[in-house]
Protein backbone atom coordinates (compact mmCIF):
# COMPACT_ATOMS: atom_id res chain seq x y z
CA UNK A 1 0.00 0.00 0.00
CA UNK A 2 2.99 2.33 -0.24
CA UNK A 3 2.51 5.43 -2.34
CA UNK A 4 4.53 5.82 -5.51
CA UNK A 5 7.48 8.16 -5.37
CA UNK A 6 6.05 10.51 -8.02
CA UNK A 7 2.44 11.22 -8.89
CA UNK A 8 0.77 13.05 -11.77
CA UNK A 9 -0.52 16.51 -10.84
CA UNK A 10 -4.04 15.50 -11.86
CA UNK A 11 -4.01 12.63 -9.37
CA UNK A 12 -2.75 14.85 -6.57
CA UNK A 13 -5.42 17.43 -7.37
CA UNK A 14 -8.07 14.72 -7.31
CA UNK A 15 -6.85 13.49 -3.92
CA UNK A 16 -6.89 17.04 -2.54
CA UNK A 17 -10.37 17.67 -3.95
CA UNK A 18 -11.80 14.55 -2.31
CA UNK A 19 -10.00 15.37 0.97
CA UNK A 20 -11.46 18.90 0.98
CA UNK A 21 -14.93 17.51 0.23
CA UNK A 22 -14.64 15.17 3.21
CA UNK A 23 -13.79 18.17 5.42
CA UNK A 24 -16.25 20.79 4.21
CA UNK A 25 -19.18 18.75 2.86
CA UNK A 26 -22.20 18.34 5.13
CA UNK A 27 -21.95 15.31 7.40
CA UNK A 28 -24.77 13.20 8.69
CA UNK A 29 -23.09 12.49 11.98
CA UNK A 30 -22.75 15.77 13.84
CA UNK A 31 -20.30 14.41 16.43
CA UNK A 32 -17.61 14.27 13.73
CA UNK A 33 -18.06 18.00 13.06
CA UNK A 34 -17.69 18.71 16.77
CA UNK A 35 -14.55 16.56 17.15
CA UNK A 36 -13.00 18.13 14.04
CA UNK A 37 -13.76 21.62 15.36
CA UNK A 38 -12.21 20.69 18.71
CA UNK A 39 -9.11 19.43 16.90
CA UNK A 40 -8.74 22.64 14.90
CA UNK A 41 -9.38 24.77 18.01
CA UNK A 42 -6.77 22.77 19.94
CA UNK A 43 -4.18 23.31 17.22
CA UNK A 44 -5.00 27.05 17.11
CA UNK A 45 -4.74 27.46 20.89
CA UNK A 46 -1.64 25.27 21.10
CA UNK A 47 0.37 27.02 18.39
CA UNK A 48 -0.72 30.50 19.51
CA UNK A 49 0.14 29.76 23.15
CA UNK A 50 3.58 28.39 22.28
CA UNK A 51 4.41 31.39 20.09
CA UNK A 52 3.26 33.85 22.77
CA UNK A 53 5.17 32.13 25.58
CA UNK A 54 8.38 31.80 23.54
CA UNK A 55 8.14 35.44 22.48
CA UNK A 56 7.68 36.59 26.08
CA UNK A 57 10.69 34.52 27.18
CA UNK A 58 12.67 36.07 24.33
CA UNK A 59 11.55 39.45 25.63
CA UNK A 60 12.86 38.76 29.13
CA UNK A 61 16.12 37.46 27.66
CA UNK A 62 16.54 40.61 25.56
CA UNK A 63 15.65 42.76 28.57
CA UNK A 64 18.38 41.14 30.68
CA UNK A 65 20.82 41.40 27.76
CA UNK A 66 20.13 45.12 27.32
CA UNK A 67 20.45 45.75 31.05
CA UNK A 68 23.85 44.07 31.01
CA UNK A 69 24.84 46.52 28.26
CA UNK A 70 24.40 49.37 30.75
CA UNK A 71 27.77 48.43 32.29
CA UNK A 72 29.19 45.92 29.79
CA UNK A 73 29.46 45.87 26.00
CA UNK A 74 28.78 43.26 23.32
CA UNK A 75 32.45 42.26 23.03
CA UNK A 76 35.80 42.87 24.73
CA UNK A 77 39.43 42.63 23.74
CA UNK A 78 41.33 41.25 26.73
CA UNK A 79 44.68 39.65 27.48
CA UNK A 80 45.18 36.06 26.32
CA UNK A 81 47.30 35.57 29.44
CA UNK A 82 47.46 37.76 32.50
CA UNK A 83 45.14 40.54 33.64
CA UNK A 84 46.29 43.59 31.66
CA UNK A 85 47.22 44.69 28.16
CA UNK A 86 49.03 47.62 26.56
CA UNK A 87 47.16 49.26 23.71
CA UNK A 88 48.64 51.84 21.37
CA UNK A 89 46.57 54.61 19.82
CA UNK A 90 47.12 53.14 16.34
CA UNK A 91 45.80 49.74 17.41
CA UNK A 92 42.80 51.38 19.05
CA UNK A 93 42.10 53.30 15.83
CA UNK A 94 42.16 50.03 13.85
CA UNK A 95 39.67 48.46 16.24
CA UNK A 96 37.33 51.42 15.81
CA UNK A 97 37.46 51.01 12.02
CA UNK A 98 36.39 47.34 12.07
CA UNK A 99 33.09 46.50 10.37
CA UNK A 100 30.31 46.24 12.96
CA UNK A 101 32.15 48.25 15.65
CA UNK A 102 30.31 51.37 16.82
CA UNK A 103 32.87 52.32 19.47
CA UNK A 104 36.02 50.96 21.11
CA UNK A 105 36.99 52.28 24.55
CA UNK A 106 39.58 51.35 27.14
CA UNK A 107 38.58 50.14 30.58
CA UNK A 108 40.12 48.94 33.82
CA UNK A 109 38.34 46.44 36.06
CA UNK A 110 39.26 44.53 39.21
CA UNK A 111 38.40 43.77 42.81
CA UNK A 112 39.10 46.28 45.57
CA UNK A 113 38.35 46.63 49.27
CA UNK A 114 35.88 49.47 49.70
CA UNK A 115 35.96 51.17 53.11
CA UNK A 116 33.63 53.75 54.63
CA UNK A 117 33.14 54.89 58.22
CA UNK A 118 30.46 52.24 58.76
CA UNK A 119 31.28 49.30 56.49
CA UNK A 120 33.95 47.58 54.44
CA UNK A 121 33.58 44.92 51.75
CA UNK A 122 35.05 43.60 48.52
CA UNK A 123 33.58 45.28 45.42
CA UNK A 124 34.46 45.50 41.73
CA UNK A 125 35.92 48.79 40.58
CA UNK A 126 35.51 49.63 36.90
CA UNK A 127 37.26 52.58 35.34
CA UNK A 128 35.81 53.87 32.09
CA UNK A 129 36.20 56.76 29.67
CA UNK A 130 33.81 59.76 29.82
CA UNK A 131 32.01 58.70 26.61
CA UNK A 132 31.27 55.28 28.09
CA UNK A 133 29.89 56.99 31.19
CA UNK A 134 27.51 59.01 29.02
CA UNK A 135 26.21 55.73 27.55
CA UNK A 136 25.02 54.91 31.09
CA UNK A 137 23.00 58.14 31.37
CA UNK A 138 19.59 56.41 31.38
CA UNK A 139 20.60 54.32 34.39
CA UNK A 140 22.14 57.15 36.45
CA UNK A 141 20.39 58.96 39.26
CA UNK A 142 21.68 62.31 37.97
CA UNK A 143 21.64 61.74 34.22
CA UNK A 144 23.71 64.73 33.11
CA UNK A 145 26.37 64.74 35.82
CA UNK A 146 29.84 64.18 34.28
CA UNK A 147 32.31 61.57 35.47
CA UNK A 148 34.73 63.25 37.91
CA UNK A 149 38.27 62.08 38.61
CA UNK A 150 37.75 62.12 42.37
CA UNK A 151 34.25 60.66 42.24
CA UNK A 152 32.58 57.25 42.38
CA UNK A 153 29.25 56.10 40.97
CA UNK A 154 27.81 53.16 42.89
CA UNK A 155 24.68 51.03 42.69
CA UNK A 156 21.77 51.85 44.99
CA UNK A 157 21.93 48.47 46.83
CA UNK A 158 25.65 48.99 47.44
CA UNK A 159 24.97 52.51 48.70
CA UNK A 160 22.37 51.13 51.11
CA UNK A 161 24.80 48.45 52.30
CA UNK A 162 27.53 51.04 53.04
CA UNK A 163 25.08 53.72 54.26
CA UNK A 164 26.67 55.92 51.62
CA UNK A 165 25.04 59.17 50.55
CA UNK A 166 26.00 61.83 48.05
CA UNK A 167 29.55 63.12 48.78
CA UNK A 168 30.26 60.33 51.29
CA UNK A 169 34.00 59.65 51.54
CA UNK A 170 35.19 56.25 50.37
CA UNK A 171 38.62 54.63 50.46
CA UNK A 172 39.60 51.93 47.99
CA UNK A 173 42.33 49.36 48.59
CA UNK A 174 43.64 47.28 45.72
CA UNK A 175 45.92 44.27 46.04
CA UNK A 176 48.83 46.68 45.52
CA UNK A 177 47.82 48.76 48.55
CA UNK A 178 47.34 45.66 50.69
CA UNK A 179 50.85 44.47 49.78
CA UNK A 180 52.21 47.94 50.60
CA UNK A 181 50.33 47.90 53.91
CA UNK A 182 51.81 44.54 54.89
CA UNK A 183 55.25 45.81 53.94
CA UNK A 184 54.67 48.95 56.05
CA UNK A 185 53.82 46.80 59.08
CA UNK A 186 57.15 45.03 58.73
CA UNK A 187 59.08 48.25 57.98
CA UNK A 188 57.69 51.34 59.78
CA UNK A 189 59.77 53.61 57.54
CA UNK A 190 57.44 52.77 54.64
CA UNK A 191 54.27 53.99 56.41
CA UNK A 192 54.76 57.55 55.28
CA UNK A 193 54.72 56.48 51.62
CA UNK A 194 51.45 54.56 51.95
CA UNK A 195 48.80 56.67 50.23
CA UNK A 196 45.23 55.34 50.18
CA UNK A 197 42.98 56.83 47.47
CA UNK A 198 40.16 58.86 48.99
CA UNK A 199 37.16 59.35 46.74
CA UNK A 200 33.65 60.69 47.17
CA UNK A 201 30.32 59.27 46.01
CA UNK A 202 29.11 61.59 43.25
CA UNK A 203 26.30 59.59 41.63
CA UNK A 204 24.24 56.39 41.80
CA UNK A 205 23.04 53.93 39.19
CA UNK A 206 20.42 51.22 38.87
CA UNK A 207 20.72 48.71 36.00
CA UNK A 208 20.73 45.04 36.98
CA UNK A 209 21.28 43.51 40.38
CA UNK A 210 24.35 41.69 38.98
CA UNK A 211 26.01 45.12 38.82
CA UNK A 212 24.01 47.16 41.33
CA UNK A 213 25.10 45.06 44.29
CA UNK A 214 28.85 44.93 43.65
CA UNK A 215 30.05 47.41 40.99
CA UNK A 216 31.52 50.88 41.50
CA UNK A 217 32.27 53.12 38.53
CA UNK A 218 35.16 55.57 38.36
CA UNK A 219 37.10 57.39 35.67
CA UNK A 220 39.76 55.44 33.79
CA UNK A 221 42.55 57.57 35.27
CA UNK A 222 41.27 57.06 38.83
CA UNK A 223 41.04 53.28 38.40
CA UNK A 224 44.56 53.16 36.96
CA UNK A 225 45.85 55.02 40.02
CA UNK A 226 43.99 52.68 42.39
CA UNK A 227 45.46 49.59 40.76
CA UNK A 228 48.87 51.19 40.21
CA UNK A 229 48.80 50.88 36.42
CA UNK A 230 50.76 52.99 33.97
CA UNK A 231 48.71 55.32 31.70
CA UNK A 232 48.91 52.91 28.76
CA UNK A 233 48.01 49.79 30.79
CA UNK A 234 44.34 48.71 30.85
CA UNK A 235 42.29 45.59 31.49
CA UNK A 236 40.96 45.61 27.94
CA UNK A 237 39.00 47.34 25.21
CA UNK A 238 35.20 47.38 25.23
CA UNK A 239 33.57 47.26 21.81
CA UNK A 240 29.97 48.27 21.19
CA UNK A 241 28.24 46.78 18.18
CA UNK A 242 26.47 48.68 15.45
CA UNK A 243 22.72 48.00 15.04
CA UNK A 244 22.14 44.64 13.38
CA UNK A 245 25.28 42.99 14.79
CA UNK A 246 25.03 40.48 17.65
CA UNK A 247 27.69 40.00 20.31
CA UNK A 248 28.76 36.66 18.81
CA UNK A 249 29.08 38.20 15.33
CA UNK A 250 31.22 41.01 16.73
CA UNK A 251 33.38 38.51 18.62
CA UNK A 252 33.87 36.45 15.46
CA UNK A 253 34.97 39.54 13.49
CA UNK A 254 37.34 40.49 16.30
CA UNK A 255 38.87 37.00 16.33
CA UNK A 256 39.34 37.14 12.56
CA UNK A 257 41.07 40.50 12.91
CA UNK A 258 43.40 39.16 15.61
CA UNK A 259 44.37 36.18 13.46
CA UNK A 260 44.95 38.41 10.44
CA UNK A 261 47.20 40.74 12.49
CA UNK A 262 49.01 37.83 14.14
CA UNK A 263 47.92 38.97 17.62
CA UNK A 264 46.03 35.85 18.74
CA UNK A 265 48.80 34.91 21.17
CA UNK A 266 48.65 38.31 22.91
CA UNK A 267 44.94 39.10 22.91
CA UNK A 268 41.66 37.25 23.21
CA UNK A 269 38.03 38.17 22.54
CA UNK A 270 35.09 37.72 24.90
CA UNK A 271 31.42 38.28 24.10
CA UNK A 272 28.67 39.23 26.52
CA UNK A 273 27.18 35.77 26.02
CA UNK A 274 30.51 34.26 27.10
CA UNK A 275 30.54 36.28 30.32
CA UNK A 276 26.99 35.25 31.25
CA UNK A 277 27.04 31.85 29.56
CA UNK A 278 25.41 29.96 32.42
CA UNK A 279 22.58 32.47 32.81
CA UNK A 280 21.76 32.50 29.10
CA UNK A 281 22.04 28.70 28.96
CA UNK A 282 19.50 28.34 31.79
CA UNK A 283 17.15 30.82 30.08
CA UNK A 284 17.46 28.84 26.84
CA UNK A 285 16.69 25.56 28.63
CA UNK A 286 13.64 27.15 30.27
CA UNK A 287 12.45 28.41 26.91
CA UNK A 288 12.65 25.07 25.11
CA UNK A 289 11.43 23.19 28.17
CA UNK A 290 8.30 25.37 28.02
CA UNK A 291 8.07 24.65 24.30
CA UNK A 292 8.02 20.88 24.90
CA UNK A 293 5.49 21.13 27.73
CA UNK A 294 3.13 23.40 25.78
CA UNK A 295 3.43 21.11 22.78
CA UNK A 296 1.23 18.73 24.77
CA UNK A 297 -1.72 20.94 23.80
CA UNK A 298 -1.02 20.25 20.13
CA UNK A 299 -0.49 16.53 20.90
CA UNK A 300 -3.93 16.35 22.54
CA UNK A 301 -5.45 18.13 19.53
CA UNK A 302 -3.67 15.65 17.24
CA UNK A 303 -5.09 12.73 19.23
CA UNK A 304 -8.61 14.10 18.85
CA UNK A 305 -7.88 14.45 15.13
CA UNK A 306 -7.18 10.71 15.02
CA UNK A 307 -10.68 10.08 16.33
CA UNK A 308 -12.22 12.56 13.91
CA UNK A 309 -10.49 11.11 10.84
CA UNK A 310 -11.17 7.53 11.90
CA UNK A 311 -14.89 8.26 12.35
CA UNK A 312 -14.87 10.01 8.96
CA UNK A 313 -13.32 6.90 7.39
CA UNK A 314 -15.99 4.70 8.97
CA UNK A 315 -18.81 7.07 7.95
CA UNK A 316 -17.49 7.35 4.41
CA UNK A 317 -16.80 3.65 3.92
CA UNK A 318 -19.40 3.48 1.10
CA UNK A 319 -17.80 6.47 -0.62
CA UNK A 320 -14.41 4.87 -0.09
CA UNK A 321 -15.69 1.67 -1.70
CA UNK A 322 -17.02 3.57 -4.74
CA UNK A 323 -13.72 5.44 -5.09
CA UNK A 324 -11.91 2.14 -4.95
CA UNK A 325 -14.25 0.69 -7.60
CA UNK A 326 -13.58 3.55 -10.05
CA UNK A 327 -9.85 2.93 -9.87
CA UNK A 328 -8.38 4.60 -6.79
CA UNK A 329 -5.77 2.40 -5.20
CA UNK A 330 -5.45 1.88 -1.43
CA UNK A 331 -2.38 4.14 -1.61
CA UNK A 332 -4.53 6.91 -3.13
CA UNK A 333 -7.11 6.46 -0.40
CA UNK A 334 -4.36 6.76 2.18
CA UNK A 335 -3.25 10.01 0.60
CA UNK A 336 -6.80 11.37 0.68
CA UNK A 337 -6.98 10.98 4.45
CA UNK A 338 -3.43 12.19 4.91
CA UNK A 339 -4.35 15.28 2.91
CA UNK A 340 -7.50 15.71 4.95
CA UNK A 341 -5.53 15.59 8.20
CA UNK A 342 -2.87 17.94 6.86
CA UNK A 343 -5.49 20.39 5.54
CA UNK A 344 -7.10 20.50 8.98
CA UNK A 345 -3.64 20.92 10.52
CA UNK A 346 -2.56 23.65 8.12
CA UNK A 347 -5.78 25.60 8.77
CA UNK A 348 -5.31 25.27 12.54
CA UNK A 349 -1.59 26.10 12.46
CA UNK A 350 -2.10 29.09 10.13
CA UNK A 351 -4.84 30.54 12.34
CA UNK A 352 -2.81 29.82 15.49
CA UNK A 353 0.32 31.47 14.10
CA UNK A 354 -1.72 34.48 12.99
CA UNK A 355 -3.37 34.75 16.42
CA UNK A 356 -0.04 34.40 18.22
CA UNK A 357 1.56 37.05 16.01
CA UNK A 358 -1.39 39.42 16.53
CA UNK A 359 -1.29 39.07 20.33
CA UNK A 360 2.49 39.57 20.43
CA UNK A 361 2.29 42.57 18.11
CA UNK A 362 -0.42 44.24 20.22
CA UNK A 363 1.59 43.54 23.38
CA UNK A 364 4.68 45.10 21.82
CA UNK A 365 2.83 48.20 20.69
CA UNK A 366 0.39 48.80 23.54
CA UNK A 367 1.52 46.67 26.52
CA UNK A 368 -1.94 45.16 26.96
CA UNK A 369 -0.90 42.75 29.74
CA UNK A 370 0.90 44.60 32.56
CA UNK A 371 3.37 42.97 34.93
CA UNK A 372 2.11 42.27 38.46
CA UNK A 373 3.44 44.97 40.80
CA UNK A 374 4.73 46.84 37.75
CA UNK A 375 5.75 49.82 39.88
CA UNK A 376 8.58 47.69 41.28
CA UNK A 377 10.06 46.95 37.84
CA UNK A 378 11.78 49.01 35.17
CA UNK A 379 9.11 47.96 32.66
CA UNK A 380 5.34 48.12 32.96
CA UNK A 381 4.20 45.26 30.72
CA UNK A 382 5.45 41.82 29.71
CA UNK A 383 8.26 42.24 27.18
CA UNK A 384 7.86 40.51 23.82
CA UNK A 385 10.43 39.68 21.14
CA UNK A 386 9.32 37.63 18.16
CA UNK A 387 11.86 35.42 16.38
CA UNK A 388 11.36 33.79 12.99
CA UNK A 389 13.14 30.64 14.15
CA UNK A 390 10.55 30.19 16.92
CA UNK A 391 7.67 30.51 14.45
CA UNK A 392 9.34 27.98 12.15
CA UNK A 393 9.95 25.52 15.02
CA UNK A 394 6.29 25.74 16.13
CA UNK A 395 4.96 25.31 12.58
CA UNK A 396 7.20 22.32 11.81
CA UNK A 397 6.54 20.59 15.16
CA UNK A 398 2.75 21.05 14.88
CA UNK A 399 2.58 19.81 11.28
CA UNK A 400 4.78 16.80 12.04
CA UNK A 401 2.51 15.82 14.93
CA UNK A 402 -0.58 16.22 12.76
CA UNK A 403 0.99 14.19 9.96
CA UNK A 404 1.78 11.36 12.40
CA UNK A 405 -1.77 11.56 13.77
CA UNK A 406 -3.17 11.22 10.24
CA UNK A 407 -1.28 8.01 9.46
CA UNK A 408 -3.54 5.63 11.39
CA UNK A 409 -6.86 6.93 9.92
CA UNK A 410 -5.29 6.86 6.44
CA UNK A 411 -4.31 3.22 6.80
CA UNK A 412 -7.72 2.51 8.28
CA UNK A 413 -9.37 3.99 5.18
CA UNK A 414 -7.31 1.75 2.89
CA UNK A 415 -8.19 -1.27 5.02
CA UNK A 416 -11.91 -0.40 4.87
CA UNK A 417 -11.72 -0.20 1.07
CA UNK A 418 -10.35 -3.73 0.86
CA UNK A 419 -12.71 -5.23 3.43
CA UNK A 420 -15.75 -3.47 1.91
CA UNK A 421 -14.83 -4.85 -1.51
CA UNK A 422 -14.60 -8.37 -0.20
CA UNK A 423 -17.91 -8.02 1.68
CA UNK A 424 -19.85 -6.63 -1.26
CA UNK A 425 -18.38 -9.22 -3.59
CA UNK A 426 -19.50 -12.00 -1.27
CA UNK A 427 -22.99 -10.57 -1.34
Amino acid sequence: MSAPTSLPNSQLKANLLVASRFIFAAKKVRIINIITAISVLGVIIGTATIIIVLSVMNGFRDLAYNLFLAIDTEAKLIAAQGATIRISDSLLAELRSLDGVASARRFVEGKVLMITDKQSSIVILKGIEPEAYQDMANYLDEHRRPLEDDGLTIGFPLAYKFSATLNSEVRLLSAKHIDEGLAAIQNPLLRSSLDLPRLRVRNFFSAHRTYDEIYTIASLITAQKVFGYAPDVVTGIELRAKPGFSDEELKARLMQWLEKKGLSAQYSAESLSDKFRELFRVMKLEKWGSFIILLLIVIIAALSLIGSLTMTAIEKRRDIYFLYCIGLTPASLQRIFLFEGMLIGIIGVALGVALGFLVCFLQQQFGLVPLPYAESFIIRAYPVSMMGSDFLAVIVAALVLIFLASLYPARRAAYLALTSTERWRSQ
